[in-house]
């Protein structure tokens, strides 16, 4: 059955809500003691392609702009004053989108989209290395001092690449065939998480998200582990679920969570097999296309596609609380300080500990679209987000 795509339904919401980009009329300062808005950026094109990020005192943040290219700026966190901008162009489209494709590692600046991949100093905006390999996945994450990124050629094989944060250097790391594994079904790996082996050797634990092009044309969840130390399979294992999401494994201990179709699942990493698995229900959107997967100290917060909530023990599986009315399809879910943020064309915040809706549906009046991640200030409360059009800096005291 045909899923709904984030993309597809964050550009609905654009459509609907889009305002035009204005002049930067806004000024640094807040604007009444009534008012949220601390200030306000305006970006050269409305677009979706944002992400900001907190760093050292400033808030960084990617946008395409008029001249087909996308820029980067840096804004002091406190004033909104302009600290540095960088242009990126690339010989093809470059509009890295939130989530695992915009991030920051130390003082680094990771981009990430189609082909591309490019590192920027976070403190002065310089380009230290960028790659371009011809059929990668959009998809990146860092371990370890190296960004991974996979690519699928053909619906035949698909391949794990990292490359060394600091340089650039590219390394293989291995491959999967459809026809080796996976029972023919065309291969696509996705972003991998670390846990160390008893023995001291490093494991890859990850998805193969495959699907039977060759077969019987349905969605197919297969895991697997792949040991660093000995460049060999550790396990793999077939048909975990169907459909799946494309969320980045999370891991505590001796303990890997994937989500399925309808399903979270808690995974042993050294033999693949099941500890649990919590059942969400069979509606249309109980299923996980959009939001990450997510630890808070002993929950796993398990955030459907639809308006539910749910934080279980990450230990057994068992329900801790439910929240039926938090925000369908969002985006990137940021923990700050207990808090569970996160934009749904509004802006939420959930309580991690109780469920609680702190923040409810905030959308500026309706204006504008809020489907982007959330940066925290790491010390006076303020947040920073966008709506296609600006970026905001924010005061949540005043965004109930």
């Amino acid at each position: 059955m045909m899923k709904l795509n984030f993309y597809t339904f964050i550009a609905i919401v654009l459509a609907i809500n889009l305002v035009g980009c204005k002049s930067d009329d806004c000024p640094p300062n807040v604007v009444d003691n009534t008012s949220p808005i601390v200030w306000k950026k305006a970006f050269e094109k409305t677009d979706l392609s944002s992400s900001p990020m907190y760093f050292n005192g400033s808030v960084i943040v990617g946008h395409p702009s008029d001249e087909a290219v996308y820029k980067v700026y840096a804004y002091d966190a406190i004033s909104g004053d302009t600290l540095w901008q960088q242009s990126i162009d690339m010989l093809g489209k470059f509009e890295p989108n939130f989530k695992d494709e915009v991030f920051l590692i130390g003082d680094k600046v990771i981009l990430s989209e189609a082909h591309d991949l490019c590192v920027i100093d976070a403190n002065t905006g310089d380009i230290l290395w960028y790659k371009t390999k011809i059929g990668l996945n959009s998809r990146c994450c860092e371990i370890d001092g190296f960004l991974y990124r996979s690519d699928e050629v053909n619906n035949n094989i698909s391949t794990l690449y990292r490359f060394d944060i600091n340089t650039g250097n590219e390394e293989k790391l291995f491959t999967i065939n459809r026809t080796e594994y996976g029972s023919n079904y065309s291969p696509g790996l996705l972003m991998p998480i670390k846990w160390t082996h008893p023995s001291g050797d490093e494991i890859l634990v990850l998805q193969n998200r495959s699907y039977g092009w060759f077969t019987d044309m349905e969605s197919k969840m297969d895991i697997l582990a792949w040991n660093l130390t000995a460049d060999s399979m550790l396990w793999y294992r077939e048909s975990l679920d169907g459909f799946s999401s494309t969320a980045r494994p999370a891991i505590s201990g001796n303990k890997v969570y994937f989500y399925g179709d309808h399903h979270a699942y808690c995974i042993n990493p050294a033999n693949g097999e099941t500890i649990w698995k919590y059942f969400i229900g069979n509606g249309a959107e109980d299923d996980f296309n959009t939001a990450n997967i997510l630890i808070v100290d002993d929950k796993l917060i398990v955030k459907p596609n639809n308006d539910h909530m749910y934080a279980v023990n990450k230990e057994t599986g068992e329900q801790i609380w439910f929240n039926e009315d938090t925000g369908a399809s969002p985006g990137l879910l940021i923990l700050h300080k207990d808090t569970i943020w996160f934009c749904s064309a509004g802006i939420y915040s959930i309580d991690a500990n109780t469920g609680e809706k702190l923040i409810d549906d905030w959308t500026n009046n309706y204006k504008g679209s809020w489907l982007f991640p959330v940066a925290h200030h790491p010390t006076n409360g303020y947040i920073y987000t966008s709506d296609a059009s600006y970026l905001y800096c924010l005061d949540p005291r005043y965004m109930k």
